[in-house]
């Protein structure tokens, strides 16, 4: 049972991981850290084994993956960090997604007709950049949590960089696999690209622009990438972008700021579980899985009816995604019913729609999972979103027993396409 709900919240928090080699580094000592890439788990591991905290890990994890896996994530983007506190058992987290420039408005992505744009044509270019908010994400996480000296976080991010990393096959394969559109952005063949064709697996890749830039935020703080030359850069080549050019001021960066959050927490069984609030949808989509489940035997069902106990799951899972899809936005705009969708009476009406003996049918004109009708909510139209690997998620425990894990983003793969001072930036408007 307890591994039922492990994958249960694994699939949930990291349903975006682009698929690579996950390492895990654990020493009774020191703690524990795991990432997606091995270069990134050692970066933690070695904060760890220096005496740092969880959250002085996984800050370095964080910017070792701006270097070594940038198709997913990095400072060019955005993420949301959980704090578990070992002495008071309490989470606090941190909201530092992209924000919007101010120049973007409603009618950003529609074409001269009037309708949405395909997703191709609005996702690569300057229209689909947001203001990167993974910086004053760490800013304030290390001010609050952190041990080590800031400067020393950004040792192995600035060796990976500098030196090279190789190629994994997963980043190979998403270089192939956008071939086409880097035809129109040079940039970014220019790093990534060997001898006039995507980097294969097992190339060795240096970033030194990168490098450079990793310095400076090393050396002046967070500050230097939301002010100065960081900025003109964004700003240049944003608005020269050989699609979508647009504006992002410095005004924009100036008035970013990262968000103290407070969790979303409810019962399952005998357990408090506690997840990331909007804007992201992640806590309340697993309480809503879980909520569905929890009228069910599980224990029972898997140890005699392994299938249907699977079968269970899925259909829950099927269920607060209907909700997830029509209600999940940024509460700073939009009214989330987040309370109703975690209700339990809620849940437990939502949860008599589950067909044990067979899957409710999705095919057109045949009866599937509607979103339900939350407490608190308000009408509203679902958007079927059409999501793809560019997320990655990272966890620390340290000494202590205090638990950091973060998900950070560019949004898609290799976000916008865009390059500057060598770090991809986000298409986190799209």
């Amino acid at each position: 049972m307890k591994n039922i709900l492990h994958l249960v919240a694994l699939c949930l928090f990291t349903t975006l991981a682009a698929p690579a080699l996950a390492e895990h580094h654990q020493s009774k000592n020191t703690g524990t850290a795991a990432s997606a890439h091995p270069d990134a788990t050692r970066a933690g591991f070695e904060m760890l084994q220096a005496g740092g905290s969880a959250t002085d890990a996984a800050m370095a994890m964080m910017l070792a993956l701006t270097v070594v896996e940038p198709q997913s994530s990095g400072i060019g983007g955005g993420g949301f960090f959980l704090h578990h506190d070992a002495k008071q058992g309490w989470m606090q987290t941190i909201d530092g997604r992209e924000m919007a420039p101010a120049a973007a408005g409603s009618t950003r992505f529609l074409g001269e007709d009037g309708k949405p744009l395909p997703f191709i044509q609005a996702m690569p270019g300057g229209k689909s950049v947001g203001v990167p908010g993974n910086m004053r994400l760490m800013e304030m996480a290390h001010k609050k949590w952190g041990k080590l000296p800031w400067e020393k976080l950004f040792e192995p991010a600035i060796r990976l960089a500098e030196n090279g990393y190789v190629v994994s096959v997963s980043q190979a394969s998403w270089l192939r696999r956008l071939q086409k559109i880097w035809v129109d952005f040079p940039e970014a063949r220019a790093l990534y690209w060997k001898d006039g064709a995507p980097a294969k697996s097992g190339s060795i890749i240096k970033n030194p622009e990168l490098g450079a830039l990793l310095r400076e935020l090393q050396a002046d703080g967070a500050d230097a990438f939301y002010t100065g030359k960081t900025v003109a850069a964004i700003s240049d080549v944003v608005a020269n972008a050989p699609r979508s050019p647009a504006t992002i001021t410095a005004d924009d960066f100036a008035n970013y700021r990262a968000i103290l959050r407070s969790p979303v927490c409810t019962s399952y069984r005998v357990y408090k579980i506690c997840g990331m609030g909007p804007p992201s949808s992640g806590a309340t989509t697993v309480l809503g899985i879980l909520g569905a489940i929890e009228r069910f035997d599980m224990g029972k069902l898997y140890a005699e009816e392994p299938e249907r106990a699977w079968h269970v799951i899925g259909e829950s899972m099927r269920l607060a995604y209907a909700d997830r899809e029509k209600y999940l936005a940024d509460r700073d705009f939009v009214a989330v019913p987040v309370d109703g969708l975690i209700d339990k009476d809620y849940l437990a009406s939502r949860s008599q729609m589950i067909a044990l003996q067979r899957a409710r049918p999705q095919m057109p004109g045949m009866e599937t999972y509607p979103a339900g009708n939350p407490p608190g909510s308000v009408a509203r139209t679902a958007a079927i979103s059409s999501e793809v690997a560019g997320t990655t998620h990272f966890t620390a425990v340290d000494a202590e027993g205090n638990i950091a894990n973060m998900t950070s983003t560019v949004e898609g793969p290799f976000g916008s396409q865009l390059i500057a001072r060598g770090m991809v930036l986000n298409n986190e408007l799209t």
